[in-house]
C-alpha cells in the first residue's frame, strides 16, 4: 500500500515539475525550467513525457544535440510513438541533415502507413536533395491518401517542373488552385513555369495573383515587378 501511495505521490510531483518547467520556460527562465525538467527525471527516469518536454524546450532554443538525446531516451521508453520521430525530423531539419529527415519519415510511415503528412515530408526532403523521381513517388502516395492536399499538389508540380515536365506541372498547379484559390504558392509556381515557356502574359497574370495574396513577400514583389516591366517595355 505504501509503495502505491509513494508512486502516486511521485507521479503527481513529476507532473508538477514538468508544468512548472513549462511555465518558467515560457517566461524566459530557461535555466530554472531545465532544473525542473531534470528534477522530474530524477524522480523517475522512466517517465517518458519528461524527456519529451525537455527535448521540445531544447529545440526551441536551437540546442539540437541535447534535444536529440532527450528524444532518443523518450523513444526507448515509448518506441512506437510517432510524435517522437516527428521531433527527430524537426531536429534533423534544423541541422540540415536531410538524409536523417527521410530516415525518420520512413520510421513514421512504418508505424502509420496511412499518414499522408509523412509521405509529403519525405517527398519534400527528397526534393531538397534533388531526387525528384523518388519524390514524385511519395507525392503520389500522399495524394492517394489525401487527393486535395494543397501542399502535396504544389510539391508534385514543383518536382515535375524540375524534371522539365512543364505541362504536367501546370496541371498540378491548376488542381491546387481549384483546391484553394486563396493561397499564393500555386499561382507563383504557375508564373515561373509560364515564364520558362516564354509566355510572359500568363506569367504576369499568375505573378500578380500571388503578389495580391502576399504583398509583403519580397520575392513575389520582385518577380511581379520584373514581369510587369518586361510586358510594358519599361
Amino acid at each position: 500500500m505504501n509503495i502505491s501511495i509513494n508512486l502516486i505521490r511521485d507521479k503527481i510531483l513529476i507532473k508538477e515539475y514538468i508544468e512548472r518547467g513549462k511555465g518558467l520556460f515560457n517566461d524566459g527562465e530557461t535555466e530554472k525550467a531545465f532544473k525542473n525538467f531534470s528534477k522530474a527525471i530524477l524522480l523517475n527516469n522512466e517517465y517518458g513525457e519528461a524527456y519529451f518536454v525537455k527535448a521540445k524546450a531544447h529545440l526551441k532554443i536551437y540546442e539540437a544535440y541535447e534535444a536529440e538525446e532527450c528524444i532518443k531516451k523518450y523513444l526507448k521508453l515509448v518506441p512506437d510513438d510517432t510524435k517522437g520521430y516527428w521531433q527527430l525530423v524537426d531536429i534533423s531539419d534544423l541541422t540540415g541533415d536531410f538524409d536523417k529527415c527521410i530516415y525518420y519519415c520512413e520510421k513514421i510511415i512504418k508505424i502509420d502507413n496511412q499518414n499522408a503528412v509523412a509521405y509529403l515530408k519525405k517527398a519534400e526532403f527528397l526534393s531538397i536533395l534533388n531526387d525528384f523521381v523518388k519524390a514524385l513517388n511519395f507525392f503520389d502516395k500522399c495524394l492517394k491518401l489525401s487527393p486535395n492536399f494543397y501542399d502535396a499538389l504544389c510539391g508534385k508540380a514543383k518536382a515535375l517542373f524540375s524534371l522539365h515536365n512543364k505541362k504536367e506541372s501546370l496541371e498540378m498547379y491548376s488542381k491546387a488552385i481549384e483546391v484553394d484559390s486563396t493561397k499564393s504558392v500555386a499561382y507563383f509556381g504557375s508564373s515561373k513555369v509560364y515564364m520558362t515557356m516564354g509566355n510572359n502574359i500568363n506569367a504576369l497574370y499568375f505573378a500578380e495573383k500571388a503578389f495580391d495574396i502576399e504583398p509583403q513577400n519580397e520575392w513575389y514583389k520582385c518577380h511581379y515587378k520584373v514581369l510587369k516591366d518586361m510586358n510594358t517595355g519599361v
